[in-house]
């Protein structure tokens, strides 16, 4: 989030080191010092992971301190419908108060080009996901296009463009990269929540 478009490229704009959301989210939970208590010091739920075994090793591992981590390939796996469960839950040790998801949708196209079950399995995570959380909730959905392959493409490109590498790369393969990699800079993000009345009921 944090991410800046400047000109032709795509970087952080402050020269500073990425840091694991988990990681971050346990080390203010664990500083008692401030006076002004953050979200996260505020909240005692759990921090739950859900996502794909190769975005689990890279984010969500035990090392980052993740309470619980759950494995879901795709969006169309039954572990998907966690997500609303562990943020609605009335059960103080089965409530999220942290919950990190990583969804892909990477199935097929149908003949007219979309991908219908991907949509319909979308609607109803989200619909579940606002429907069943409690309304002081924040939710931030972000949509990505094209990461797998954009990832791919940079790795054999990288590979290819090694002097050491007998493998050549061509002007037409380093378009499609670069559409690639544009797709995959664009992304949508949408924040889902509500405000209270003077009642303190959600307006």
């Amino acid at each position: 989030l944090r991410r800046g478009r400047i000109g032709p490229s795509f970087q952080l704009k402050e020269n500073t080191k990425p840091q694991n959301v988990v990681s971050v989210f346990h080390k203010i939970n664990r500083n008692d010092n401030s006076k002004s208590l953050s979200f996260a010091q505020r909240n005692e739920g759990s921090c739950v992971c859900v996502g794909s075994n190769d975005w689990i090793s890279k984010y969500a591992n035990a090392t980052y301190g993740a309470h619980h981590v759950l494995s879901c390939e795709s969006i169309m796996d039954t572990m998907a419908m966690s997500v609303p469960s562990w943020i609605s839950s009335d059960k103080p040790g089965k409530r999220a108060g942290f919950l990190w998801a990583s969804m892909n949708c990477g199935e097929k196209k149908s003949a007219d080009g979309q991908w219908k079950n991907e949509i319909r399995r979308l609607n109803e995570v989200l619909g579940a996901l606002v429907n069943r959380s409690p309304f002081n909730t924040p939710i931030l959905v972000v949509f990505q296009r094209n990461y797998k392959k954009a990832l791919s493409l940079s790795q054999q490109r990288k590979a290819a463009l090694n002097v050491k590498s007998t493998c050549g790369w061509s002007a037409a393969q380093d378009n499609v990269w670069r559409q690639y990699l544009e797709d995959c800079r664009w992304c949508e993000a949408l924040w889902i929540g509500s405000s209270v009345n003077s009642n303190g009921a959600p307006a």
